[in-house]
């Protein structure tokens, strides 16, 4: 139950993004997550910091998640992990 939560409010709050505007003088923002071996690299353009943070790491629970359901605490995990982006 926890996990469908977190979920959640993690989807919610990074489909936010999808109003807001682009801002012309976008730039590129570069995101590494790393968890169980595997690397994920992604870059963003976005006219702000948050902006990129927020679609890399849908993208990042998205990719880690995979097809179907997860457990509880691998799902925490993967919002752990894509919360805490690596430089």
């Amino acid at each position: 139950m926890k996990t469908f939560i977190a979920i959640a409010i993690f989807a919610f709050s990074c489909s936010s993004f999808a109003w807001t505007s682009h801002d012309p003088a976008a730039k590129e923002y570069s995101f590494k997550f790393r968890m169980a071996g595997q690397t994920l690299e992604l870059k963003q353009n976005a006219g702000s910091y948050e902006e990129a943070y927020e679609r890399a790491a849908q993208q990042c629970f998205n990719f880690f998640k995979g097809p179907g359901k997860v457990s509880e605490n691998r799902g925490l995990d993967i919002i752990d992990v894509c919360a805490n982006p690596r430089s």
